[in-house]
């Protein structure tokens, strides 16, 4: 009888971490950078057009003091674009917004229940869609195996 890996069998939960999983663009064959445009400011959109999106900066983690590597872009949507008002609008949908969360927060994983609190949106409902078997915008679960 083969052993079933753990990792399959668990579930998300409420309390479940979800990050933007970078790996899932790679593995897509899409380039992440050139999608995170559409999520620029009107001003970042024109003074960024003709930079090319391989600049790399390094992100500190606040919480945990870990230095990550992060694009350009998404450098710009954290330090500017994201403190915009319309940034996190009402009309963008349940995925757009979480989403948008974590490019604003560098990618920090965050709970269903933590996004519910931003969002205003059940939790429930934030899980059962971030944890279908599609996965929308790289948007995955980070499954603890114990």
């Amino acid at each position: 009888m083969s052993e079933v890996p753990s990792a399959v069998l668990l579930r998300p939960t409420v309390e479940t971490k979800f990050h933007i999983d970078y790996e899932w663009w790679r593995r897509a064959d899409r380039d992440v950078e050139v999608f995170l445009r559409d999520y620029l400011c009107d001003e970042h959109k024109q003074a960024l057009a003709t930079i090319a999106g391989d600049l790399l900066y390094d992100h500190v983690d606040a919480e945990t003091g870990e230095v990550r590597r992060i694009g350009g872009i998404q450098q710009v949507l954290m330090s500017h674009c994201a403190r915009q008002p319309g940034y996190l609008a009402p009309h963008n949908s349940l995925v757009d917004s979480v989403f948008r969360i974590l490019l604003a927060n560098g990618n920090t994983p965050i709970s269903s229940n933590e996004l519910s609190q931003r969002l205003g949106r059940p939790a429930m409902t934030i899980l059962r869609t971030l944890s279908a078997p599609r996965v929308y915008k790289g948007i995955r679960p980070i499954l603890e195996t114990e």
